[in-house]
């Protein structure tokens, strides 16, 4: 009898090793099934060269903007590991104006581009960053400003409210066609990678090498996004609400959508980006479960809103690379959008649909 039970035991057992790669296979199945039925065209991949649109100005303003050489454009060979000296940076774009201003010297710009920096204690990731942009957009005959938005206090960094602040801000100093957000640790390796908008939301970093030179997920947004300053207020910029790393650039994806824009992205050859290793912020509290109630407030948290839009600039200063605006938050937990007052809800379908597409 015990020779019976210990031959079901190693029978049961077997069965059970042979079972889990076949239980996994069939999950992998059904995602790949799932995503065939679920694709859609939100997203689309466009070359650089669709960015440009001659054709459609007259002449004579046409004849007067730059060409940009995109033939002679290419790949370079970034060192995410190697540290960098401001002078030395500085020394290597003697044409850059102070404040971090570049434009090309016999043409006209295509569009006017402010470079929007969320940025606290990346000191290391800031330099490499400006090493690599100012020769980039120099190349692509940019006129440009790099603004980097320094969070002062100790609060849970905030990206996306720093975003809307940069967007604030840059305004203020002159009319910017062209917005594009950028993650201090993100470096891009190919110059044909135009810093440019259309007029949709441009998603600029479409392969990251972290993710494997692939896009993380359909809808993610994250990383570097380029928009108009019209689209920008149409989608009431970024949510002010997330406190915290993740989820704000998910809820940015959504509006962009919900708005009736596209997220055109460069191929992944052109979009590839370096990121620079470094210990990930503080998850945001609640972050999905405040995610999953993003279109009831997107109207009411964002660019446009008089109770989370509050901050207060502590300083601007015209460095050599960069305008600097060191700002205080201004965090008030009474002040905080309280998820179980959310009016809406996403479903478990929605939350799939949105990550697996």
């Amino acid at each position: 009898m015990i020779t019976i039970s210990r031959r079901y035991a190693v029978s049961f057992l077997a069965l059970g090793k042979r079972s889990v790669p076949m239980a996994i296979l069939v999950i992998y199945i059904g995602f790949v099934t799932f995503a065939l039925f679920n694709y859609r065209m939100h997203c689309i991949f466009t070359e650089p060269s669709t960015l440009i649109k001659y054709h459609l100005l007259e002449k004579e303003e046409a004849d007067k903007l730059c060409r940009i050489p995109l033939d002679s454009l290419g790949v370079e060979d970034v060192d995410i590991f190697h540290d960098h000296d401001l002078n030395s940076i500085q020394h290597q774009n003697p044409l850059v104006i102070k404040g971090g201003e570049g434009k090309p010297e016999d043409c006209v710009s295509y569009q006017k581009v402010a470079i929007i920096v969320p940025y606290r204690n990346r000191y290391f990731h800031l330099k490499l960053l400006l090493s690599r942009l100012h020769p980039l957009l120099r190349k692509q005959k940019i006129h440009y400003r790099i603004f980097v938005i320094e969070q002062a206090t100790n609060d849970s960094f905030n990206r996306g409210k720093l975003m809307n602040v940069g967007f604030k801000e840059a305004l203020k100093e002159d009319q910017y066609d062209c917005f594009v957000f950028h993650d201090v640790d993100m470096i891009p390796e190919n110059n044909k990678n135009l810093y440019l908008c259309d007029d949709h939301a441009r998603h600029l970093s479409s392969a990251i090498d972290e993710m494997r030179y692939h896009v993380m997920y359909y809808n993610y947004a994250g990383g570097v996004i380029a928009m108009k300053k019209d689209v920008f207020k149409v989608i009431n910029g970024y949510a002010n609400s997330y406190w915290g790393w993740g989820n704000e650039d998910d809820d940015l994806s959504a509006r962009i959508q919900e708005a009736g824009y596209l997220l055109t992205r460069p191929p992944e050859h052109i979009g590839r980006y370096k990121m620079v290793r470094h210990k990930k912020e503080s998850r945001s509290e609640n972050g999905y479960e405040r995610f999953l109630g993003w279109r009831g407030r997107w109207l009411q948290d964002g660019l446009h809103s008089p109770k989370t839009m509050t901050y207060k600039v502590l300083s601007k200063s015209n460095e050599p690379l960069y305008t600097n605006i060191t700002v205080d938050l201004l965090y008030d937990k009474n002040k905080e959008i309280n998820v179980a007052e959310d009016t809406t809800k996403e479903s478990l379908w929605w939350f799939l649909k949105f990550y697996f597409p």
